[in-house]
C-alpha cells in the first residue's frame, strides 16, 4: 500500500500577538486551537485512507522559545513585550510547552488511529547542537535541521521497503 506522509508544520503558536500585547489579561485563542488541530489531522488521515493510501504522521520539530519570543516581539515596545511575557505566565518556556502539547497530540492521534509516525523531535533533541537546527526565528528549520528530517524520512522509507519485501 502506498504511503501518504502528513506534515502539519504549525503548532498552536500562532496567536494575535499584537492583541495580546494590547490586552494581556484578556482571553486569547490560537489561530488553530488543539481541537481544530486534531480534527485537521483526523480529516487528513481519513482522506488518505479513502484514497487507498496508508497515512504516516510526522512529529513537530523542536523550537527555541527564547528566539521565538524575540521574533514575535520584534518591533514592539518594551511594555508590549512585558505584556506578552505576562500573558505567558512570566516565562517564555510557556511557548515551548504549548508547542509540546501540540506535538504530543500528534503522537496520541497516531496511536489512536493506528498509523506510523516519523519522530523527528527525538533526534533533534538528542543533537548536542540542537540550537543550530533552527533559524533565528526559533521555529524554522535550518539546513542542518532539514537534513535530520530528510534522514528520518529516508530511514522510514528503508524500513518500510524492507517490510514490504
Amino acid at each position: 500500500m502506498d504511503k501518504t506522509v502528513i506534515i502539519q508544520p504549525e503548532s498552536g503558536l500562532q496567536y494575535d500577538w499584537k492583541a495580546i500585547a494590547m490586552n494581556p489579561s484578556g482571553h486569547h485563542e490560537p489561530q488553530l486551537d488543539l481541537v481544530a488541530y486534531k480534527a485537521l489531522y483526523t480529516n487528513k488521515i481519513a482522506q488518505a485512507r479513502a484514497c487507498g493510501q496508508e497515512p504516516v504522521l510526522v512529529s513537530l520539530p523542536i523550537m527555541d522559545e527564547n528566539r521565538y519570543f524575540a521574533h514575535i516581539t520584534r518591533g514592539l515596545s518594551m511594555q508590549e513585550r512585558k505584556n506578552i511575557l505576562y500573558w505567558l505566565g512570566g516565562k517564555t518556556e510557556r511557548l515551548r510547552n504549548i508547542h509540546a502539547l501540540y506535538n504530543l497530540a500528534i503522537f496520541r492521534l497516531a496511536s489512536l488511529q493506528c498509523v506510523h509516525i516519523i519522530d523527528i523531535t527525538s533526534p533533534m533533541l538528542a543533537n548536542p547542537h540542537y540550537d543550530e537546527l533552527l533559524e533565528q526565528d526559533g521555529v524554522t528549520l535550518s539546513d542542518a535541521g532539514q537534513r535530520i528530517v530528510d534522514g528520518e524520512l529516508a530511514s522510514l522509507r528503508s524500513r518500510l521497503s524492507v517490510l514490504a519485501s
